[in-house]
């Protein structure tokens, strides 16, 4: 089987909105830090008891994975024909002359026409994971055509004290999910042509802010948080700590012979991918 790897890339999406206008944004909506559970339709906080005591700059992960497998291969069918009338008994196709019977005692009259199908196969699939949750992302298609800037080692994304939040699902785990969906066993007597070819493999990165409120008279927390490309605004838990260790770019995409092997299905397939793997990162 001939197996291509792309290229592993990583990318930071680049902000649509400023931190001011982010900031805004987060001001006017303050008082939605507050609002959930069964005290919040009680007791709604009133926008001037709640303060803003701290606000942090984020990028969390999400990848963009494709494939596509080829196939060309033959395989031996016999295929039932039905006549025209019961009164048909051989047929003749050039030099063959066939015999006309009823298959399995059921009604109508066939025969039989061995034959090689000759087949080719295409299956192609993508996806957009979420690093952190590995749930698929909605809107990924249209953010990664925007701005962006691909970047050689994910420690320059923690420049200005943005939190680079580590993917909990690597390349590895992502590219299983894919591959053991939509590889399938090829049903062939012979196999001319087969090829594996991972055409994505790119981490993602979108900046997000949070910011931290105080409700001072009932003495709450609460989180406001805004993506940075999409203006889209979600209720936090908490401020993300600060990383005290940056995860590789190896680790990130770890794609080896200790982990490839439970890619595809078949020994050959998975030490090929694992090899190309292997040398394509000693030749980084």
């Amino acid at each position: 089987m001939e197996i291509q790897l792309a290229a592993q890339r990583i990318f930071v999406l680049e902000d649509r909105l400023s931190f001011e206008e982010i900031r805004q944004r987060a001001m006017d909506r303050r008082t939605g830090a507050f609002a959930s559970g069964l005290s919040s339709l009680l007791q709604r906080p009133k926008a001037d008891d709640i303060e803003l005591i701290d606000s942090q700059r984020r990028v969390e992960p999400f990848w963009h994975v494709a494939c596509r497998a080829h196939y060309v291969y033959d395989r031996a069918r016999d295929y039932s024909v039905p006549v025209s009338g019961p009164e048909v008994r051989e047929i003749s196709i050039g030099d063959l002359n066939l015999p006309v019977g009823t298959p399995g005692g059921k009604t109508g009259r066939t025969f039989t026409v061995s034959t090689v199908e000759h087949c080719r196969e295409e299956i192609q699939d993508e996806r957009f994971v979420d690093g952190l949750t590995a749930a698929p992302v909605a809107d990924a298609a249209g953010l990664i055509n925007g701005s962006k800037q691909e970047v050689a080692d994910p420690a320059a994304l923690a420049a200005d004290e943005t939190i680079v939040m580590p993917p909990e699902h690597r390349a590895s785990y992502v590219i299983r999910q894919l591959l053991s969906d939509m590889l399938k066993p090829v049903q062939a007597d012979t196999v001319s042509e087969e090829s594996l070819t991972l055409e994505k493999t790119d981490l993602y990165y979108r900046p997000l802010w949070a910011f931290e409120f105080h409700w001072k008279t009932k003495d709450k927390r609460g989180i406001v948080e805004l993506d940075a490309v999409t203006g889209q605004m979600r209720q936090g838990e908490r401020l993300a700590p600060k990383l005290t260790r940056m995860v590789s770019r190896d680790a990130l995409f770890d794609i080896g012979a200790d982990t490839v092997g439970l890619l595809v299905p078949g020994g050959s397939i998975a030490v090929k991918v694992a090899r190309i793997a292997l040398e394509q990162n000693k030749g980084g």
